[in-house]
């Protein structure tokens, strides 16, 4: 059973148990000795407690209001707690991101972000989760990250899409290899070459496929990887070449490997996937104003 009593019937309570004064508890919370007699009375009254042993010239607390004083004083403490959190968080020097991104933005953009995020909000925390596209949506689309930055998909009910920037994907070869000599290359000319591609269902994978088929190449991945720096690192062996985020590439060992922009090159949209009926935090607000400002300095970086 819950009792509806109010803040400032507790507020006068606990004066009046500090001082053991009803004129100096009332003068305390600015209203007449009268009208606190009054506060005091409903309060027991509502609880069917007398609190106070009161004569003319002295007030004592009850048993019950020696036990009532302990636990309020600790229930006040604790709003008081609640709302200087809230409003540490509504200024950002509090607050947790659960935040979920694709491999090739993590080792970078993403990085970067959280970085300036350390720097000027050191009270944020941040939990983050690499995974595939489609699981990336699908952890904002259950509430279990408060948002992603992956690549725009064809549906996504109930989440809105924010997009950033056209991602570019390049064939990495490893360095020798004769295509390196080109400034770009066309499609056909990997009907000869070994492929190293990402398992199938991830964005790099899915984007590669659909060019390939476009240009009429039906061609399979001589190597399966499940990560892009196991696909770099067969690259870099000599075992085939690979095509990874022009973006992810400024934050790659180049050592033995060569990068190569395609004449049709296979793009990505990449963005941020929230909740579209949920408000997103300040520390999320935040965390998305330096992620653009991010990417928008990366692209600077590219041109």
């Amino acid at each position: 059973m819950r009792h509806r009593i109010t803040i400032r019937q507790i507020e006068g309570f606990l004066l009046a148990s500090e001082f053991l004064s009803f004129s100096r508890a009332s003068e305390k919370i600015h209203i007449t000795q009268s009208a606190f007699s009054q506060l005091i009375r409903e309060l027991e009254s509502q609880l069917g407690v007398q609190l106070f042993d009161r004569t003319t010239r002295q007030v004592h607390l009850t048993n019950a209001g020696e036990a009532m004083q302990l636990k309020l004083k600790r229930g006040l403490d604790a709003i008081d707690d609640a709302c200087d959190e809230a409003q540490a968080i509504a200024r950002v020097n509090r607050g947790h991101i659960r935040l979920g991104s694709l491999s090739s933005l993590a080792i970078g953009v993403v990085t970067r972000t959280l970085a300036h995020v350390r720097a000027a909000f050191p009270g944020i925390t941040v939990s983050l989760r690499e995974d595939a596209n489609d699981r990336l949506v699908d952890l904002v689309a259950a509430g279990e990250t408060d948002l992603c930055v992956c690549t725009e998909i064809s549906s996504a009910p109930g989440l809105s899409f924010d997009p950033m920037f056209d991602d570019e994907l390049v064939m990495v070869m490893q360095a020798g290899n004769p295509l390196g000599a080109f400034r770009m290359i066309s499609w056909e000319q990997l009907h000869d070459e070994p492929l190293v591609l990402t398992a199938r269902g991830t964005s790099t994978r899915e984007s590669v496929a659909a060019a390939l088929e476009r240009h009429g190449i039906g061609k399979p991945a001589e190597y399966e990887v499940a990560s892009m720096p196991t696909s770099i690192s067969l690259v870099r062996a000599g075992f085939g070449s690979t095509f990874i985020s022009r973006v992810a590439l400024l934050d790659t060992d180049k050592r033995g490997i060569k990068a190569v922009r395609m004449r049709q090159p296979a793009l990505r949209r990449m963005g941020i996937y929230r909740r579209a009926d949920r408000t997103e935090s300040p520390a999320v607000h935040k965390f998305i104003e330096l992620l653009k400002l991010e990417a928008s300095e990366t692209l600077t970086r590219l041109r």
